[in-house]
């Protein structure tokens, strides 16, 4: 008898806790306002508003996930105040296929400071930091020339470069510049093809390429007729254009959206003026809330989404550590990752590093063999751990370009991670 109310008190006590953690939702979803139809202006349908319904599922899993209903989309919600304060060493091969080293050739073109590396099956695309050309190698490590070029005339870009995308099944490289009204358009060899002119100006532009079309996002300002334009990309012609919604809306240029590519069926984004990680419905031209965190109201913490594969994503919370989120078993931890192919040195996971289907770590060969020697002086470093570092060690030689370590992403989780 007093295990079974135990029990009932228990099961109370979890129903009220998923109560509480609904009302939770559903106040931050409100806030954020976050479903909104491409219509004429004076028919932009608030069904966040009008049409909400939340319908907490049962966590199973650990209890830190839950799933929603809002307006017939689902979306993840997991909730920080559950996660233990314990940090699971969550080894790379749990989300990556395999990993290599590829050394960039060396010469005194091919040198660059990178922000942003962009990896395909054949080339190794980089985005440089500042007003810099945008850099080709091959997957061998081959340079293969500069893509473009800084300043004013037709095919050049004046600014730094947001964001690119490298169409290898047609040889293309689309590059989108911080601030422009312009998207350019080169062919592999480095030729310039074409520019696709923007409906308007766009301020920060992300880029998705599906069925020959060109889906773009950026920052909107308050007189911005556009949030996403979906133009085609043979002619250039503005296909759709969704307004933006009220709560996306920027005063000014601070802020990033950050968007990862690492599902080819799916446009993920990040708005940092929102708590919310969004897929952009290319077919029906929809902005869809699909992930979240919650949190005290007490605090707000700085945090970054990024989705891995369908099953999995990562959250950053600034001042915290990293949450991994593994939705087919409904649980969350704090991770830290290591390289396991390459002796369990640290792996980096910031969204840099994940990003169109693979992990990726663009490193100059000293600081990589720096730590090497690291990790090889720690007390867990086992043998094994020392035989692969060492043999890595004797390939890397100082004053070279850049090496980079490729990791491609899995596309579904198979194993339980934690």
């Amino acid at each position: 008898m007093q295990a079974d109310e135990s029990a009932d008190g228990k099961s109370s006590e979890r129903k009220e806790k998923e109560i509480q953690f609904s009302k939770q939702v559903i106040i931050l979803y409100i806030n954020n306002l976050t479903n909104f139809r491409i219509m004429k202006s004076s028919e932009i349908f608030l069904s966040a508003v009008i049409v909400f319904f939340v319908c907490a599922c049962s966590p199973k899993g650990d209890g830190s996930v839950t799933i929603v209903d809002v307006g017939g989309s689902s979306m993840a919600v997991f909730s920080l105040n559950e996660l233990k304060s314990d940090t699971i060493t969550l080894p790379l091969s749990s989300f990556v296929e395999d990993c290599s080293l590829v050394q960039l050739e060396t010469n005194d073109d091919a040198f660059f400071r990178p922000w942003f590396t962009t990896v395909t099956d054949k080339y190794i695309g980089i985005r440089q930091q500042g007003s810099r050309p945008y850099m080709l190698f091959s997957r061998a490590g081959k340079f293969l020339g500069t893509i473009g070029s800084v300043g004013q005339g037709p095919g050049e870009y004046a600014i730094s470069l947001y964001d690119d995308i490298i169409d290898e099944q047609n040889e293309l490289i689309y590059l989108a510049p911080f601030f422009s009204d312009k998207i350019l358009v080169y062919r592999t060899s480095g030729e310039y093809v074409k520019t696709i002119s923007t409906a308007q100006r766009m301020m920060k532009p992300k880029l998705f390429l599906s069925d020959d079309i060109l889906t773009v996002p950026h920052m909107p300002l308050s007189d911005d007729k556009a949030m996403v334009v979906q133009y085609n990309v043979s002619t250039g012609e503005v296909l759709n254009q969704l307004p933006p919604p009220s709560h996306l809306i920027v005063q000014s240029a601070e802020g990033e959206i950050f968007n990862t590519r690492n599902t080819s069926a799916i446009f993920d984004f990040v708005h940092t003026g929102s708590d919310t990680l969004y897929h952009f419905d290319v077919k029906n031209k929809k902005i869809l809330p699909v992930f979240m965190m919650t949190f005290n109201s007490s605090e707000k913490p700085y945090k970054q989404y990024f989705q891995l594969n369908k099953d999995l994503f990562f959250t950053n919370v600034f001042g915290r550590g990293l949450v991994a989120t593994d939705l087919k078993n409904k649980t969350s931890s704090y991770i830290k990752v290591v390289n396991d192919y390459y002796g369990n040195m640290p792996a980096p996971t910031y969204i840099v590093q994940l990003r169109n289907g693979y992990w990726v770590h663009n490193i100059q060969p000293e600081q990589l063999m720096d730590d090497i020697k690291n990790r090889l002086s720690q007390s867990n470093c086992t043998e094994k751990d020392k035989q692969v570092l060492q043999k890595l060690l004797s390939t890397l030689k100082e004053n070279t370009n850049n090496v980079v370590l490729i990791g491609k992403l899995k596309s579904e989780i198979k194993t339980k991670l934690f």
